[in-house]
């Protein structure tokens, strides 16, 4: 998961015999923290960094910095002059880091990933879409109590976190998990500041777990339950062009290219079990290639600024993976349904519990504030165990399933055999509107096949070869045991060996798949349009 490294020369540690009371012997293959030659000072520095963290609560960016670590903005050759030109910095104060990353221009920014947009903006005389090479990568600063001068540069004394150097930085184990779950916390807050995003509380009863909370747009009906927003948002969905904060300026004109009729669709995206949290795909892609690479970033932001859609990004392991299907249910029910009793009592007394809520769009959610009857499309990208959590939950509750316009599987765990009996969603599961995309068939790669943190470069000119073959949108020739257990499902390579890159590698197919249906979908409202008005 870290990358292979190799073990370093110490030629100040002393390697004794156990039991001598000298230093412990440090294994071959082990590579100790930076600033430690021992295997004390390796631990004594892992201990000390989790009781830093834990004792003073430090979440997010105060967690990193209090360790020593940042998210900084990597631009590419492409864009470093424009970054350069943007804001109060300056040539001087955004320097080169060739050791880590040649002809890249660092930010002093956290993240200025905002300076990039999806809707084509002009930096000089340059217009360009979302750069995918330019990323918002982890650096090791060293100790933040470390006096700096006021000359320093973003660079000095900082170093990329890559997957070679990694374990030099962040070792295995409980360390890991420290950094990367508080990692996962800043991109989080990175993408909700970034993006629009705010987070709303699906499940509070505490006698379940731990709360559970998804990010989703910043004028979701949910949202309108939770006192502090309730006034804002009403007002943001009586008065379409209602003036917001600068920040939410790309999503709201994006919003407003859509007609004020219809109804805004939902992106809903789903992660995999395991330890990584909502909107994060990889733990080790966020640590050792970015943000961009290691979350949905890309999918939330061409959701957001170039289509004006809405978001769910649900957090199926908020509860621990064992819970993972029960805290998926009740996210997906409590982001698309509401409370029968909402509009007719204003009692706290009566609060109705889940099981009595009635399923309504999320337009029809919002009532009185909205005239619109159509009914909100979702498009869904289901990951890993996420396509299985669906499916079974499909399955049992197929009251959004009328809503669902296209779904992305990557490396989906689900069965077809699970809807034998459900007839409707076995036969959905097999129609245009769902697509499977798989990582790459590792075992029949050939040694031209060059696996990067950014997935696979095809380097090779030979049509016949797995690395053309299996190149991101090329078909799948599937056989009788795959489609036992997929069904006759549109088969795609990701384009990439590696399970936790499939959404990034095959990001431009997955969204050329729901733009499709969403050019379909308005074909159908026109078209209905013209019957209307002739009748």
């Amino acid at each position: 998961m870290g990358g292979a490294q190799s073990s370093q020369a110490y030629p100040n540690t002393t390697s004794a015999a156990p039991g001598s009371g000298g230093p412990r012997p440090i294994p071959k293959t082990f590579t100790l923290l930076e600033g430690c030659s021992t295997m004390e000072e390796h631990e004594h520095k892992i201990a000390a960094d989790l009781a830093i963290v834990s004792e003073k609560g430090l979440k997010g960016r105060d967690g990193l910095s209090a360790l020593g670590f940042e998210f900084r903005f990597v631009a590419c050759d492409t864009h470093v002059d424009s970054i350069i030109g943007v804001g109060d910095s300056s040539p001087n104060e955004a320097a080169h880091d060739i050791t880590q990353q040649p002809s890249a221009i660092i930010s002093p920014k956290a993240s200025c990933a905002s300076l990039i947009s999806l809707s084509e903006e002009s930096f000089g005389n340059e217009k360009y879409k979302c750069c995918h090479d330019c990323a918002t990568r982890l650096f090791y600063v060293g100790d933040s109590s470390a006096t700096k001068t006021a000359d320093s540069s973003p660079s000095d004394a900082s170093i990329m976190i890559t997957l070679s150097n990694r374990k030099k930085f962040i070792a295995d184990g409980p360390h890991y998990d420290l950094i990367a779950n508080i990692a996962q916390e800043a991109a989080q807050s990175i993408m909700c500041s970034e993006l629009n995003l705010e987070w709303a509380t699906v499940c509070s009863d505490q006698n379940l777990g731990s709360v559970v909370r998804a990010m989703v747009d910043a004028d979701h009906p949910l949202l309108l339950e939770e006192g502090e927003n309730k006034a804002a948002l009403q007002e943001l969905l009586l008065v379409g062009g209602v003036a917001r904060e600068e920040k939410k300026d790309d999503c709201q004109r994006a919003a407003a290219m859509s007609s004020p009729n219809k109804t805004k669709s939902t992106l809903l995206i789903a992660t995999g079990r395991g330890k990584v949290r909502a909107g994060i795909l990889s733990r080790q892609h966020l640590l050792t290639a970015g943000i961009e690479i290691g979350s949905a970033w890309h999918f939330i932001r061409e959701a957001r600024l170039r289509r004006g859609w809405g978001v769910a990004i649900i957090d199926p392991n908020a509860r621990g993976e064992e819970a993972g299907f029960d805290t998926f249910k009740r996210s997906v029910s409590r982001l698309f349904l509401v409370d029968d009793a909402s509009n007719s009592s204003s009692s706290n007394d009566n609060k109705p519990d889940e099981s009595t809520k009635q399923p309504m769009s999320r337009q029809q959610s919002v009532n009185s504030l909205s005239t619109s009857v159509q009914s909100s499309s979702i498009y869904i990208l289901a990951h890993s165990a996420g396509g299985s959590h669906l499916v079974r939950h499909l399955r049992e509750d197929s009251t959004i399933l009328p809503s669902i316009k296209a779904i992305a599987f990557t490396d989906s765990s689900h069965n077809v055999q699970w809807c034998k009996n459900h007839p409707t969603l076995m036969e959905f599961l097999q129609t245009k509107n769902c697509v499977y995309l798989r990582s790459n068939d590792v075992r029949s790669s050939q040694s031209c096949v060059k696996v990067s943190s950014r997935g696979k470069d095809i380097q090779c000119s030979n049509k016949s070869c797995s690395c053309v073959t299996q190149a991101s949108g090329k078909e799948v020739t599937t056989d009788q045991f795959w489609e036992h257990r997929f069904g006759k499902i549109k088969t795609l390579w990701a384009g990439t060996p590696d399970h936790s890159l499939s959404n990034y590698a095959g990001r431009d197919v997955i969204w050329g798949h729901f733009d499709e249906h969403t050019t379909e979908e308005a074909t159908e409202e026109d078209e209905l349009f013209v019957i209307n008005d002739s009748s």
